[in-house]
């Protein structure tokens, strides 16, 4: 009786070691001004992952003027954790958006609530695996 106690504790303890390194469920946007309210919600919650997943892996995301991007989760994610550290909200507004298919053209207006940080967002989307994401993000427009 005692060996069978002990192999449940064994099975329960592994059980549960088992889900701790499952990464967070972030859900996939259903339209283009979903994935934007997902993007003010992982912004707020400082959740880097989250935002990752709102980008395709072969995503850019343009950095400046003079043609700087960021190519790629990896990339992508050492250039969005620096706006991390904002502790504000990020309020936006689609001013336009274009389907054809299962691709988006989207002009956003952005804004950092409670600060003189804002832009418009130029923006190219795909409909893939279930969801919207970021083919190429332009938060500057330039």
């Amino acid at each position: 009786m005692n060996t069978v106690k002990i192999l449940l504790v064994f099975i329960s303890i592994l059980g549960f070691n088992a889900n701790a390194n499952v990464p967070i469920d972030h859900p996939k946007p259903q339209s283009p001004d979903e994935l934007h309210s997902l993007f003010a919600q992982y912004f707020q919650t400082k959740d880097l992952t989250g935002l990752t997943t709102l980008f395709a892996t072969n995503a850019t995301f343009i950095l400046d003027s003079d043609g700087g991007k960021a190519t790629g989760h990896d990339e992508i994610a050492k250039a969005l954790k620096p706006y991390l550290s904002f502790d504000s909200e990020m309020l936006t507004l689609s001013k336009s958006i274009h389907i054809n298919g299962n691709i988006a053209l989207i002009r956003t207006e952005w804004k950092l609530a409670d600060s003189d940080v804002s832009g418009t967002a130029l923006e190219v989307m795909q409909y893939q695996d279930n969801g919207w994401v970021y083919l190429i993000d332009n938060p500057n427009g330039f």
